[in-house]
């Protein structure tokens, strides 16, 4: 997926390549985790079990300097759910992924929810530089416990 876009600052044109997706999940507490059936702009999750917490990994590496551009630990999914204001940034993301399609609430009950899959214009910063990035989600239902879902995003920026 080709996205090209234009700094409104610099004049500069900006294109974003998704080089690959990788979606994988914890099957003790989903069912399925990957593209909704005969579609390629929505991802579904199958929940089969009360999630009383959640908490959010996340980072985005440039995989040209091995360096960290961006890194979030033990999101609490939950206090954002019930207060989108706590994070500017995450608030527009959720708008972004999950729109009116699907209401999350916590605890977030069994069934089955959907996520867009595709990455607007607007969605990548003029400020981000160039380079081949990998973005890694993890959300997990305790701190201290493994993944319950996770989606890498491996992207390219080239700005011309």
């Amino acid at each position: 997926m080709e996205i090209k876009a234009k700094d409104k600052e610099t004049g500069r044109k900006l294109k974003y390549t998704l080089l690959s997706s990788e979606l994988n999940y914890n099957r003790e507490y989903v069912a399925y985790f990957g593209l909704a059936p005969g579609e390629t702009q929505r991802i579904m999750i199958n929940s089969t079990k009360l999630a009383k917490t959640l908490f959010m990994d996340s980072r985005i590496d440039n995989e040209e300097t091995k360096r960290t551009v961006y890194k979030v630990e033990n999101f609490s999914i939950c206090s954002f759910l019930n207060n989108r204001q706590i994070s500017k940034l995450f608030s527009f993301l959720y708008q972004e992924f999950v729109g009116n399609s699907t209401v999350f609430k916590c605890p977030i009950q069994p069934g089955i929810y959907y996520l867009r899959n595709r990455i607007g214009t607007h969605m990548v910063p003029a400020f981000h530089p160039s380079g081949t990035f990998c973005l890694t989600v993890r959300m997990k239902r305790e701190l201290k416990r493994p993944i319950t879902i996770e989606l890498i995003w491996r992207y390219k920026v080239v700005r011309t």
